[in-house]
Order: structure tokens, then C-alpha cells, then sequence
């Protein structure tokens, strides 16, 4: 080891850790892409990510220039970088531009491009690249927003008033006559010469402390002090409470005209600006879901390997030992311990969730009919729960489930709201535009604006320790924007809580095809070979005994690559256990090579994350079985005896 690295090393042990097989393992997970680029632009590599969030396959653009896939716009743009990169050796350099979808749209990215072309171990410009479409589109939100306060602003008659040194009015303007004769002001009343801050205390109703401030703001306008001095200051009217600005400025000249104040109508400007700052927040909240997302997917998929582990150890030797033997029940503990670990893991993944497990029609009707019923059945208590659900309700396209878990969140936060009691209510009504909306709303002890803003935060929560691990609203946050909808939420002290759920409807219903079934499960106890394929070794180690132990034979690999190289060796297994995330080829890559070489071999392609991809995968080919880590002996046994008991076996 070089100094250099021995002495970084030194610094950050964990980067020791950090093996080509793990650093594999994290790509293909990332969202984030990493691209290498010749001096041309081609593309000679591309993570696993590009497939995902573009749609284009490794193999549609490999050797091709990155420069086709940008948008007309941005590409020259981009190509001034690029050469700037060129010339710029080791110099990170940023872009933003929009990027070609393999299904037509165009994608916002924000790339860092950093030139190692020289370093003999690289030989490339290397691209690291995120989604940012959502950021900008709130961006843009943003901007629209301050232009339209900008428009209010600029279609406003100033109301205008000339002092002299004194303070007194030497003249105003039209705008300000109307202005006070609509605050009781007389319409031909005699301005010149009258004190102006007299003025103001009768027409806007400026209280003795603003009195006293405007005063000292004139003055030192009127020294030189200030260039200017504004001052907000609200004005009730006989139909609304509005807000002004009085800005006072030098007139220049040698005449008695002193000074000029200008109150500017802010009442709008002030209501923008809050939704400016609302927009904000919920760029910041998106950005921080999105990281966290990412990192609590990729713990997730590492626990559950090691949950995977654990529970196949404990749950093989918990069938070993004699029922209720003081071993059973210790393994007992493990397995349920084990199981435990994986509700949170799923819960992990679900906040992690950046697309649907499923995208079928549903009836939101019917879904919250259900969830009432469990709800009466379990958690109610002391709440009322009572539904309000529109008749001939649009449908809606998404994950059930997910759905479900997200309702349950809500009402689950609504019956805790109400220790003593109240009103659950449930409501679900066609939006506008096409939308469907589902409100679920309580009489519980409501949210001061405080912990509103932070309600939706992953991990904060106002429940004690054993009551919440503050994830569920972030949950619901994380559902909700999976299915392009969104969300409110409206709260106040002592007055409850609405939180509005609005989803994109579909027009009719679509009859989904159910991938068929591998077969019924059967308590066949013949043997077959099995093919274990996973990456890590502590997996391995664990389902090998476990196999054994179901009378099964084994043979084990740690790659894809692997386990074709000892199919074309001559090796017939009679089922394929394919971990879905591993380097190299991984899940994705080896199941086509395996179908073309073993059409009818049975694989169990095990995941830790069972997503659109791992869902697609299983459908795309016959006699694919999904199973989800962790998993029990039992659990292994129900797959194994299935594959025994379906007509493959008998080859």
C-alpha cells in the first residue's frame, strides 16, 4: 500500500471495508448514476441506476456519445462544460440540463463531471449524475410565486404623500385621497399644511408606538442617517384587515419638498410570501426524504440478509428440537425476534419506497370500507368512526397495500389524537380536474403550527418512545408522492386534524393478469438438487445446512456467473434459489442467460426488496417465483415442496 492510501486508510479505517464486491453491490442500488466517458463523450460505462431512472439498457448505449441523449436546448450548454472539463484537469466541474427518457420525456439532472482521463488506473471522465426534476419543478413553483407577487406589486396605485421638513403635507395624490376617504378620512379635506403623522393616526389608524417610530424614521431620512426607512403597520377597514408599507425616501431639490412617503397596499405580497416560504419547505422536506430514502433502503437491504441469516439458523434448529423443549422455545425467540426485525426492515423499505410493488386499478371505496371494519374490530375504543364515501367514485391507479399501510398511519395518529374519545371521519369525493380525494379527519387535541411544519420529518414524533418511532407520516408522505399525488394537512390546537389525500383517477377499471402459479404446495418429502446462488457468504453459510436439513441436496455459488458456468459444466439442478442484488451480473442479468440455457427450470428469486423491478422480473419469464427476505425453514420448505409436487420434477 502506498503512503498515501496507507495514511487515508489510517484516517477512515471503514473505507478498508469497502470491497469491489460491496462497492458493486452499492451501485446497483444507488439512485445516483456513475458514468465513465472517453475524450469523445462515448459511453464506456454506466451504473445500474441510468436503466432506471432513463429506461435505456446497458447494451442501447454502450459506445454511444452522451451528447445525443441531451435536450437541444441544454446541449450546447453541456458541451461547453464538457471541453472546459477537458481542459481542466481533476477540476470537479456541475451541469444541469435535461436528459432523453427512453420513453420520450425528458428527465432534469444535475451532473459532476471531474477529468481522470491521466490517471492511469481510470482513463476517464467520470459523471456522477441524480435525479433534481422534482427540485426543479418546485424551483420553478418558486419562481412563479415571487413573479406573481411581483405583478400584485406593480398593479398597485401608490398612494403618495410630499412633506416638508417639518413633516407637514405640502401635497398627496389621488390614490391617497381615496385611500383615507375609504378609512373615514372627509373627501375635500385640506391636506396642505397638516401634520402628516396626525393624518395617519386618523386614516390608518397608526398606533402610538408606530407613531413614534414613523417619527424617528423621517427624521433620519431627513439628517442623512438612512437612505430610507419602511415601516409595516396593519389598517382595519370596515371589510378586512389589511397590511401597508410606508416608505419614506429624500425628495432631491432646494424647494420646501422634503420628502416623499409612499404606502404600498402589502396585504398580497405578505400572502405570497408565506406560500413562498411554504414551497420551500416542501423542497427542503422532499430533498431530505429523497437521502434518507436512499439510505434507509440500502440498511434495509443489508439487515435483511442478516436477518435472513439469523432467522434460517433459528427456525431450522427450532424444528430439530423437541416441542417446547427448553431449546425450541429459545430458537422460538430468535425466529420471532428475527421476524420482528424484518417488520421494521419493511417499514425501512416502505419510507424508502420510490416507485409501486403493484400498479393496479383501485376502488378507494372499497379499500377504506375495509379498513373501517378492521379498525372497529381492533383499535377503536372510545372513537366514533363514520364514513362519508361518494357514490360512483373514479378509480385509481396504485399499490393496495401500500395504501392501506398509508390509511392505517392516518387513523391510527387520529385515535391517539383522542385519548378521551371523538370523531373519526372518512371521506372520500371526486376532485377537481380528475383527481379523487380521500380526507380522513379527527376531533383529537390537534397541532400547534410548530410541530405541523415538522409533522411529515422521518423520526420526529411527539409520542413517547414506546409509542412511535416517527416514521409513519413520512410514510404516508413517501405513498402518496409514489402514486404522483399529494398531500395537506390542516391542524389547529383543540380543533383537530384534516389531512386531504388527492390521487389521479382512472376512467374505467382494467382486468389485471395474474402471473401464473408455479403450483400448489405439497407435502411431497422427495429430495431434489437445489442451486443456491447469493453473493454473500453469510447467506451461504445459512440456507446450505437448512437445505440439507429439509432433505435436500446443495450446491452453492456466489455469482451469477458462477452458477451459469456450472450449468454449462454439465450441473442439473432441479430448482434455482437467485438472489436478486448481487455484483456482476446479479438477479437481473443471470435469469435471462439461465432461461435460454434451462427454459423450464423453476427459479425462487430471493430479495430484500420486493419493488417494480424484482415484480417485472418474476413476470417477464415462466416458472420465476418471488421470495421475499427474511425467510423462515418454513417458509423455504412451502417453495421447495411446491416445485416438488409441479410437473418439473418428474424430469
Amino acid at each position: 500500500m502506498a503512503e498515501t492510501d496507507r495514511a487515508r486508510a489510517d484516517l477512515h479505517p471503514a473505507s478498508a471495508d469497502l470491497s469491489p464486491e460491496r462497492l458493486q453491490a452499492l451501485l446497483a442500488y444507488s439512485w445516483d448514476i456513475l458514468s465513465l466517458l472517453d475524450g469523445e463523450g462515448r459511453l464506456i460505462y454506466n451504473s445500474p441506476a441510468a436503466q432506471r431512472l432513463h429506461g435505456f439498457s446497458p447494451g442501447e448505449m454502450d459506445g454511444r456519445s452522451t451528447f445525443e441523449f441531451f435536450h437541444p436546448e441544454d446541449a450546447p450548454r453541456v458541451g461547453d462544460v464538457f471541453q472546459q472539463c477537458l481542459a481542466q484537469p481533476r477540476q470537479p466541474l456541475r451541469a444541469e440540463y435535461r436528459y432523453a427518457r427512453k420513453d420520450g420525456s425528458w428527465i432534469w439532472m444535475e451532473a459532476v463531471a471531474v477529468n481522470l482521463l491521466d490517471t492511469p488506473s481510470i482513463q476517464a471522465i467520470v459523471v456522477n449524475s441524480r435525479d433534481i426534476t422534482e427540485r426543479v419543478v418546485a424551483q420553478q413553483a418558486l419562481r412563479d410565486s415571487e413573479r406573481f407577487a411581483d405583478r400584485i406589486l406593480n398593479a398597485l396605485r401608490d398612494n403618495l404623500t410630499v412633506l416638508d421638513g417639518e413633516g407637514r403635507i405640502l401635497k398627496v395624490n389621488r390614490a391617497w385621497q381615496d385611500f383615507a376617504a375609504a378609512n373615514g378620512m372627509s373627501a375635500d379635506y385640506p391636506w396642505e399644511g397638516v401634520s402628516y403623522l396626525e393624518v395617519c393616526s386618523h386614516s390608518t389608524g397608526l398606533g402610538a408606538d408606530m407613531a413614534h417610530a414613523m417619527a424617528e424614521g423621517m427624521k433620519a431620512v431627513l439628517l442623512g442617517e438612512l437612505p430610507e426607512f419602511a415601516l409595516e403597520y396593519p389598517c382595519d377597514s370596515p371589510v378586512q384587515r389589511r397590511w401597508f408599507q410606508a416608505l419614506v425616501t429624500p425628495f432631491p431639490g432646494h424647494g420646501p419638498a422634503r420628502l416623499v412617503v409612499s404606502h404600498l397596499d402589502i396585504t398580497n405580497l405578505r400572502q405570497a410570501e408565506e406560500n413562498r416560504l411554504q414551497l420551500e419547505r416542501q423542497l427542503q422536506r422532499s430533498q431530505k426524504m429523497e437521502s434518507l430514502g436512499s439510505l434507509a433502503g440500502g440498511v434495509a437491504h443489508d439487515m435483511n440478509n442478516v436477518l435472513g441469516s439469523i432467522l434460517g439458523m433459528a427456525s431450522m434448529h427450532q424444528e430439530l428440537h423437541p416441542v417446547d423443549s427448553p431449546a425450541q422455545q429459545a430458537f422460538s425467540i430468535i425466529a420471532r425476534a428475527c421476524q420482528r426485525g424484518g417488520g421494521l426492515v419493511r417499514r425501512l423499505l416502505d419510507f424508502a419506497r420510490q416507485d409501486l410493488t403493484e400498479n393496479k386499478v383501485v376502488d378507494l371505496n372499497i379499500l377504506i370500507q375495509e379498513e373501517v371494519q378492521l379498525l372497529e374490530r381492533t383499535t377503536l375504543g372510545l372513537v366514533q368512526c363514520t364514513t362519508e364515501l361518494a357514490p360512483q367514485l373514479p378509480f385509481i391507479r396504485g399499490d393496495s397495500s401500500a395504501l392501506v399501510h398509508a390509511v392505517m398511519n392516518l387513523c391510527l395518529n387520529a385515535v391517539d389524537a383522542m385519548p378521551e374519545g371523538g370523531e373519526l371521519r372518512l371521506r372520500t369525493r371526486p376532485g377537481h380536474r380528475g383527481w379523487v380525494e380521500l380526507e380522513v379527519e379527527d376531533t383529537g387535541t390537534g397541532m400547534p403550527r410548530e410541530v405541523l411544519e415538522r409533522a411529515m420529518d422521518p423520526f420526529f414524533t411527539t409520542k413517547p418512545p414506546d409509542k412511535g418511532t416517527g416514521l409513519g407520516l413520512s410514510i404516508v408522505y413517501s405513498t402518496v408522492n409514489a402514486h404522483q399525488g399529494t398531500i395537506e394537512l390542516h391542524s389547529e390546537p383543540g380543533q383537530g386534524t384534516r389531512v386531504t389525500l388527492r390521487f389521479p383517477s382512472v376512467d374505467f377499471p382494467v382486468v389485471e393478469e395474474a402471473p401464473p402459479p408455479m403450483g400448489g404446495p405439497d407435502e411431497t418429502g422427495r429430495s431434489m438438487d437445489v442451486l443456491l446462488v447469493d453473493d454473500d457468504e453469510l447467506i451461504r453459510a445459512t440456507l446450505g445446512p437448512v437445505i440439507r436439513c429439509l432433505g435436500h441436496r446443495v450446491t452453492l455459488a456466489s455469482s451469477g456467473e458462477e452458477a451459469l458456468g456450472l450449468l454449462a459444466a454439465g450441473k442439473v439442478p432441479q430448482v434455482l434459489i437467485l438472489d436478486m442484488n448481487m455484483p456482476g451480473l446479479g438477479g437481473h442479468g443471470t435469469l435471462p442467460l439461465l432461461r435460454d440455457r434451462c427454459p423450464d427450470l423453476p427459479v425462487l428469486l430471493a430479495t430484500g426488496r420486493v419493488d417494480q423491478t424484482a415484480l417485472e422480473l418474476a413476470r417477464a419469464y415462466p416458472g420465476v417465483t418471488l421470495i421475499p427476505k427474511p425467510f423462515s425453514m418454513r417458509d423455504l420448505k412451502e417453495h421447495l415442496d411446491a416445485v416438488a409436487a409441479g410437473p418439473r420434477f418428474a424430469r
